[in-house]
């Protein structure tokens, strides 16, 4: 997991940075030269949607999706554990369909051999990041719902352990 997670930050370091450096390249084309980069615009929305795609994956592994804490906090012990199990279900078909419906789209747009207006690049390539995005995330879902489960298990016989060792 940990090679994984390298992967995700310095793909999506590597692609928003070239997005933003394609970006102030059109900006000071079109503003300083006086010439318009029309392929640029393209080429940068894309190169920023993969990073934040990418960024999906590392916000969940990273736990920094938007969370009601104040009920979950409040709640009990079951309501916890039933929210985590439904979270991790939702969060698995989910992933699962965004495999399914970006493998379709791949698809689709290979053999249709649509391309872009101005830059005239593949936008299959373009679409690729949705059914990577839902492996990463699958990944991901996974990953938590391991931790949950064993780590959660480890931490419940240490505190008995603790508990004995205190009597």
């Amino acid at each position: 997991m940990k090679v994984l997670s390298k992967i995700e930050n310095a793909f999506s370091w590597i692609f928003f940075s070239f997005g933003v450096g394609i970006s102030l390249y059109s900006v000071f084309m079109r503003y300083i030269v006086g010439q318009s980069q029309s392929w640029s615009t393209e080429i940068f929305t894309m190169l920023l949607v993969w990073a934040i795609f990418i960024g999906f994956s590392t916000a969940l592994r990273d736990d920094k999706h938007i969370a009601i804490d104040i009920v979950y906090d409040r709640a009990g012990p079951l309501f916890k554990k039933v929210s985590n199990i439904v979270t991790f279900v939702i969060g698995l078909c989910f992933s699962s369909f965004i495999i399914w419906a970006g493998i379709e789209m791949v698809v689709a747009a290979y053999t249709q051999g649509i391309k872009t207006i101005d830059a005239g690049f593949p936008i299959w390539i373009s679409y690729l990041i949705m059914p990577i995005t839902g492996i990463l995330l699958f990944i991901r879902f996974i990953e938590k719902a391991y931790r949950y489960f064993t780590l959660k298990e480890e931490a419940v016989s240490e505190e008995k352990e603790d508990y004995t060792w205190q009597q």
